[in-house]
């Protein structure tokens, strides 16, 4: 008698026995359904007991909503970032779970993904279509799972690398930036009290922000890079400052530190006047110190709260839109500071090489892809440079 067990929001799994086509001893087989619910769970056992009642032997294959959570479960041992299991689990939810959830691995085509490819390409799960880009994480996704089930010996081939040549072209936005001169409204209103402080009579109530702004605009490192700077990974002589760690957000509400992107540490040239906003920043924060004693966090932060635990990433989001607003310049994400940084500096000539070392990416290919329309445009001025000297 097979019988289902829930294991959380839309997760069931479903045990029932099995005849083994030898006729050896029945045994118990187990599988996982997610997303689904309780009443499909239990339509889905139903059959699942009718075939063996009919005495057709059920094969010792795993389903789909099975090898996911699996695989999960093997990318959470390897301590993948939060984030992107949270992306790993929205796609399925949304995706691929219901339309492939079901089927066993063995059972899954090449064509099964096509046609799901496209139905999405054109209404979607909702009857919104999705862009290209969603599709091919989708399949991203798919692509990955299935090596990890060929690695594993669940399946002998993996049917989504005979996709590629069908997948919906991609097109990656553009970088968008600001100008020089919206740049530095931006970091000049970074430093006024918002409406909550001057409402509080207060300068402000979050005294890291502006200095941390200056430093991503500055410096071109990510949100996680910034929130995770230490003091000791300045050099205030040398005028430099190390990018060892990135905070992220964890699936609890809390925050973690890890490795950067590329999983290197690099070394970042400072200008000088952002030396004298971090020297200012460190006095300021010795008297959040004075204030807190013994109760103040000490965990070498440059940018913390005032107790000096680390800042939420999203609470460093959120505020920068707000500033973004309230400078009245174009409309920009707190990750589109990384893009102005590298715009102008090629715009005014900066090698690309050394653009990529800054911005920590892991090839100079990357930083090229990426911005080309900005050398496309250094390349045009070459050229009348040197059509004027041979002329």
């Amino acid at each position: 008698m097979g019988y289902l067990k829930q294991l959380g929001e839309r997760k069931w799994r479903i045990v029932y026995d099995v005849t083994p086509p030898n006729g050896r001893q029945r045994r118990q087989k187990t599988e996982t359904l997610f997303p689904i619910t309780k009443a499909e769970a239990k339509l889905i056992l139903a059959k699942r007991e009718e075939t063996v009642a009919l005495g057709k032997f059920v094969a010792d294959d795993i389903t789909v909503s099975t090898l996911f959570e699996r695989f999960i479960q093997a990318k959470t041992v390897a301590q993948r970032a939060p984030k992107t299991l949270e992306r790993y689990g929205t796609l399925y939810a949304s995706y691929i779970g219901p339309r492939f959830g079901e089927m066993t691995l063995n059972t899954l085509k090449q064509h099964h993904l096509t046609d799901a490819y496209a139905s999405w390409l054109l209404k979607g799960k909702s009857g919104r279509a999705l862009s290209a880009r969603t599709v091919r994480h989708i399949h991203d996704l798919l692509r990955t799972m299935l090596n990890y089930a060929l690695r594993k010996g669940l399946v002998h081939a993996n049917v989504a690398m005979l996709v590629a040549e069908d997948l919906p072209r991609a097109t990656k936005p553009e970088p968008v930036a600001l100008t020089e001169e919206h740049l530095k409204t931006l970091l000049a209103s970074a430093w006024e009290p918002t409406d909550w402080a001057r409402k509080h009579g207060v300068v402000s109530s979050q005294s890291w922000f502006a200095p941390a702004v200056w430093f991503a605009a500055y410096t071109g490192a990510r949100r996680g890079e910034t929130l995770a700077l230490r003091w000791r990974d300045l050099d205030f002589e040398a005028k430099t400052a190390t990018i060892r760690h990135s905070l992220t957000e964890t699936k609890a509400g809390g925050v973690q530190f890890k490795e950067p992107k590329n999983g290197k540490h690099r070394t970042i040239v400072l200008p000088e006047s952002l030396v004298v906003v971090l020297g200012k920043h460190r006095g300021e924060q010795q008297k959040d110190r004075a204030i807190f004693k013994e109760a103040y966090k000490d965990d070498d932060l440059v940018f913390a709260t005032p107790n000096g635990s680390p800042v939420q990433p999203w609470t460093f989001t959120a505020s920068f839109r707000y500033l973004v607003d309230r400078a009245k310049v174009p409309y920009i994400r707190l990750h589109d500071l990384r893009d102005t940084h590298a715009s102008l500096l090629g715009k005014h000539g900066v090698p690309l090489e050394v653009v990529s070392k800054r911005l920590g990416h892991a090839t100079i290919g990357i930083t090229a892809e990426r911005y080309l329309h900005v050398y496309t445009e250094r390349d045009a001025e070459a050229a009348a440079v040197f059509e004027r000297l041979a002329s």
